[in-house]
């Protein structure tokens, strides 16, 4: 940060919303480590789905939407009073899970209702499906306390799993391509061709109609999870992941939106009956994978934007990413090898979001007022990550 910026930008709010994130991204997945009498069966999922994806998607909604609407800063009022909801459902998590899902719901719906405001009021039509995606995500905590006797059995889980995965998929399309042209622009390369807007419908159509019939248990899922498949990764193809090979940051969201289209794949020859990897291999794809690893590089990326080194190197980062891109095949591996892969990937989870805390330790920490001296926070985003 320059000496020239405002003070306020010290307080954004990617800064405590991605540094919470990270903590309970470990805590969630913590019980693994204890004897198996003390592992809860859905804490995790939790975790996963209404504690840390919320998290990690406030801290990059809230700081990119000025710029998506061309409107001021978030007010840090709003931003503080987000985050104490947030933090009121991780701890109400713990001690009255109920509570927690309540309180998840609740803040969802706050940042959906701050996002709408927002794009409403600045005519950005475009963002009106990421307020719907969030709507649902919010739907999906409050599932349980409300209607719980009345659900199929997993049915809020697989709503929250669906929203999230959709999420993925539009910001990511958003994030990769925009970074991919600059990165081959700034080495005298050519950037990819958009793809046509008729088959970004037909990939979102093919999206929807998948992850729909799986949260509903409906027929004619395998003939869509094969066309999700097929069609995200075409996608993933047309942004030219070659070049992504000369920068990690850039790699692990290739990466990570690579066990998008994969998990329909694993999704699709369970349907047919076919191959050794059951329902749960497509849904840990997804998560630990497409949602997990893109969370982790989704998040280094935005800090690296944000502090003007967008493709700067990082070896602790370098080694989180690894991290993260590792306990993907080692949870796979459980599903087939046995139990002992666990702790492998959980290892590997543990890691990665450590190492992402200490790579960005200097960049994370939310200031207590808006009035600190710039020169220090000059020299503060000076030290590079790692």
């Amino acid at each position: 940060m320059s000496e020239s910026e405002p003070p306020t930008r010290s307080r954004q709010p990617f800064r405590p919303f991605f540094a919470l994130a990270a903590v309970d991204a470990i805590v969630g997945v913590l019980p693994w480590l204890l004897p198996y009498g003390s592992r809860s069966a859905n804490g995790h999922r939790d975790e996963l789905l209404w504690g840390m994806v919320p998290a990690v998607m406030a801290g990059f909604l809230l700081t990119a939407l000025p710029r998506w609407t061309r409107a001021p800063p978030m007010p840090a009022a709003l931003v503080d009073a987000l985050l104490l909801l947030w933090l009121a459902g991780r701890l109400a998590h713990w001690w009255r899970p109920d509570h927690g899902s309540l309180l998840a719901g609740a803040f969802i719906l706050g940042l959906a209702a701050t996002l709408g405001v927002r794009v409403v009021a600045a005519g950005k039509t475009r963002e009106y499906k990421v307020v719907a995606l969030l709507v649902l995500l919010a739907l999906s905590a409050l599932l349980p306390s409300v209607a719980a006797d009345r659900l199929p059995a997993g049915f809020p889980h697989r709503l929250a799993l669906a929203s999230v995965l959709a999420l993925v998929a539009v910001i990511a399309g958003r994030i990769i391509p925009a970074l991919t042209t600059t990165w081959l622009c700034l080495h005298g390369r050519a950037p990819a061709r958009r793809l046509p807007p008729l088959f970004e419908l037909a990939s979102a159509l093919a999206l929807a109609a998948a992850l729909g019939c799986w949260c509903l248990g409906v027929g004619g899922g395998t003939l869509a999870s094969a066309c999700a498949a097929i069609l995200h990764s075409v996608r993933l193809l047309a942004w030219r992941p070659r070049g992504a090979l000369g920068h990690p940051g850039l790699l692990a969201l290739y990466l990570a939106y690579g066990w998008l289209p994969a998990g329909f794949a694993l999704l699709f020859f369970h349907q047919a009956g076919l191959g050794l990897f059951g329902e749960n291999a497509a849904i840990h794809a997804w998560s630990v994978g497409a949602v997990g690893l893109m969370c982790l590089a989704v998040m280094a990326s935005m800090i690296r934007r944000q502090t003007r080194r967008p493709f700067s190197n990082s070896g602790t980062l370098t080694a989180a990413l690894a991290c993260g891109a590792a306990a993907v095949p080692s949870r796979l591996m459980a599903e087939i090898a046995g139990r002992i892969w666990l702790l492998p990937a959980v290892a590997c989870w543990i890691g990665a979001f450590l190492l992402f805390l200490l790579a960005f330790r200097a960049q994370l920490p939310w200031p207590l007022a808006p009035s600190a001296k710039p020169g220090r926070s000059a020299r503060a985003e000076a030290r590079p990550p790692g």
